[in-house]
């Protein structure tokens, strides 16, 4: 509930307060009686105002997200229809709290039993109203903000496609020479032959199946076994590299080329102590029952070349990752990068769909 409060205070938090201003501005002008006192009745619809924003806040930052976003339509009706009677429940009780203020004779709950429902059914449609306005409000900015991610993810996949066709070298040129590469080196030379096999299984991937918005994660796995493969070539034998997969990994898909940034960032900036067993790279990859798949890397780096892009953003590669995966897993992913002495963590959480 904290998070939830800090969230509505400092975002947008002039336009919140000039939108309860004009609500309760208008509650009171429509239910004004001349014929009373003027201060009870703007202490009623302040007070109105005031706890329909429980109902308000409650459903447009709680409900929808946590269960209507996530199909959990039962969970969401009852907490909704105890939410809204509750609220107004307690909006009774409060206005007429204040009534008593101004007037002792009034009972706080009526005896009468049809005073009674009366008043508990206008404070718990005003609640109603209050949860509805709050869903409508709420479910338009999230498809408008959607439809504008949309937007954003479409136009940099056209432009990383027209780069992409500007640079590339004919695909199946690329191939047959390397099948031609494949075959003229001997035999005995099994390290050779087995890396050219991973760098065209690599190519094939990007070229011809990294063309959809979502992939198998075992393609992608399979991917990066390659790309670590190759790179672990041409450290110093010796060189403490482990890549561990959680048994049991289901299947499932996520955005392509998610994991590569990081991963590529740790070879790039791996150490070079003379000591080669002081050079390592581990990297674990695990998936949760809650649908999330986690990849954490952990590198050694040399602090003597002070390397800027390191040191402040982890590498203008997990720079772009960033971008992307705030326009691909809007608030269901969490990125961060840690250095401490001599080590540099990267950890990625994607919480990925069915």
């Amino acid at each position: 509930m904290p998070l939830l409060f800090r969230k509505i205070f400092t975002q947008y938090k002039g336009l919140h307060l000039l939108m309860w201003a004009l609500v309760c501005f208008s509650t009171f002008i429509t239910y004004y009686d001349s014929q009373l006192p003027i201060i009870p009745q703007f202490s009623n619809a302040l007070m109105v105002i005031i706890i329909s924003t429980l109902p308000f806040y409650i459903t447009g930052y709680v409900l929808i997200p946590q269960f209507l976003y996530k199909k959990r339509f039962w969970a969401f009706s009852f907490r909704l229809i105890g939410l809204v009677i509750g609220s107004g429940i307690f909006m009774m009780l409060a206005v007429r709290t204040v009534d008593q203020f101004f007037d002792p004779t009034i009972d706080i709950i009526p005896k009468d039993s049809a005073k009674l429902r009366f008043a508990l059914n206008i404070f718990i449609w005003t609640a109603l109203i209050a949860s509805f306005g709050a869903g409508g409000l709420k479910i338009m900015i999230d498809s408008f903000r959607l439809r504008k991610q949309l937007y954003m993810v479409e136009k940099e996949k056209i432009q990383a496609e027209l780069n992409f066709l500007r640079s590339q070298v004919n695909p199946h040129f690329l191939f047959n020479v390397m099948n031609l590469i494949y075959f003229q080196i001997d035999k005995k030379n099994k390290d050779a032959r087995e890396s050219v096999e991973k760098l065209s299984e690599m190519l094939r991937y990007q070229l011809y199946e990294c063309t959809t918005d979502m992939i198998e994660i075992g393609k992608e796995l399979d991917y990066i076994k390659n790309y670590v493969a190759i790179q672990t070539l041409r450290l110093e034998k010796g060189t403490d590299i482990l890549m561990k997969i959680d048994d049991g990994m289901q299947n499932f898909k996520i955005a392509p080329l998610l994991i590569l940034p990081l991963v590529e960032n740790a070879f790039k900036y791996i150490s070079h102590h003379k000591n080669v067993l002081e050079n390592m790279i581990h990297i674990h990859l695990t998936q949760e029952q809650e649908k999330f798949f986690n990849i954490r890397i952990i590198n050694t780096y040399d602090t003597l070349l002070h390397n800027q892009d390191l040191l402040k953003t982890g590498g203008l590669g997990v720079q772009n990752l960033s971008r992307r995966l705030e326009l691909l897993y809007p608030g269901k992913h969490h990125l961060e990068v840690h250095r401490s002495e001599q080590i540099f963590e990267s950890f990625l959480s994607i919480q990925y769909a069915d």
